[in-house]
């Protein structure tokens, strides 16, 4: 690292860590520019729609593509705790209850079957990876998006994140879902240049199928953060038969309207993160739900660009 930042930053980045379950490299959107994410593992909700399934646990786990084993054998016999076996079929099962995720059996596989999702990182790790990109940064005033998972589930490790960055004149996106203790938001978000805030539903009876929080408390997070003059984007994942109606996109427009948020990202469902599920033996419960048409959506975000709103769809 460089000397630069001094003895003092150094220790603390090298010994705050989290979990990280992927860190991903030019996206456009999810923030201004050209960005890379930093995905944190753990989540409070249960989103039925989650496209990434594997944030939803705080720990370490193993995905399998089935399709993918050859049944060499070669996870079997590097396995640690000895919980995979070949099966009859000619593919490997593992023992999920004794696996302890170490990611043996991913550096063995020669056919890409196997996948850790979850890696212990320390600051500096995850900022020598972020840094690549920083020339790209420089040039289309973009940055690093902290996503998840609910980043605020770990509020020490991505308040460090986001001092390193700045640190490095990185500015920092933060997407939360704002369904967590106030105390933990703001220790994250005080420091974010940018808030994307995914609204997951305006329904009370709806809030209740993705997580055991009240929706006035999220409310109530959405305004403490708009009060302390954040920067902020809704998002709001538009389910059909869930809330693709005009009732959610006037409730969309009155909490915008009410807190003065200009900016609205609407997040059309997809089916792309089907085969996580499978993978990670999840049960799924959308797979007959047809993916939402996008003209769709462009009429919705219509609707809302005449009345003021800056609207993207597909964020």
């Amino acid at each position: 690292m460089n000397s630069v930042f001094g003895s003092d930053y150094r220790e603390i980045e090298e010994t705050t860590n989290g979990i990280v379950f992927n860190i991903e490299h030019f996206h456009v959107h999810d923030g201004e520019g050209i960005r890379t994410n930093v995905f944190l593992k753990g989540c409070n909700l249960h989103c039925p729609w989650c496209c990434n399934p594997e944030s939803i646990s705080p720990d370490p786990q193993i995905a399998f593509y089935k399709k993918f084993c050859t049944g060499c054998g070669k996870c079997q016999n590097i396995c640690p705790q000895h919980c995979i076996e070949i099966t009859g079929d000619g593919k490997s099962r593992t023992d999920r209850s004794r696996c302890i995720a170490c990611g043996a059996c991913e550096k063995v596989c020669p056919h890409g079957a196997r996948e850790l999702f979850g890696h212990r990182m320390n600051v500096a790790e995850v900022m020598e990876d972020v840094e690549k990109d920083s020339f790209y940064f420089m040039n289309s005033d973009g940055g690093m998006t902290l996503s998840g998972g609910e980043t605020c589930l770990q509020p020490e490790f991505a308040r460090a994140l986001i001092e390193a960055a700045h640190r490095r004149y990185i500015p920092v996106a933060l997407e939360t879902a704002g369904a967590v203790r106030w105390e933990s938001l703001w220790k994250v978000a005080e420091l974010a240049d940018e808030i994307l805030f995914d609204l997951k539903t305006t329904k009370t009876e709806h809030f209740a199928q993705v997580g055991n929080i009240f929706l006035k408390k999220v409310l109530n997070n959405l305004h403490n953060l708009t009060v302390n003059g954040k920067i902020i984007t809704v998002r709001c994942p538009i389910i059909p038969n869930f809330n693709d109606t005009a009732e959610h996109l006037e409730n969309v427009a009155k909490i915008a309207t009410d807190f003065g948020i200009k900016k609205i990202d609407l997040l059309p469902f997809h089916q792309f993160g089907r085969h996580k599920y499978e993978a990670i033996e999840r049960a799924y419960c959308l797979k007959e739900y047809p993916e939402m048409e996008r003209s769709k959506v462009e009429e919705m975000a219509d609707c809302l660009r005449k009345r003021g709103f800056q609207v993207s769809v597909g964020g």
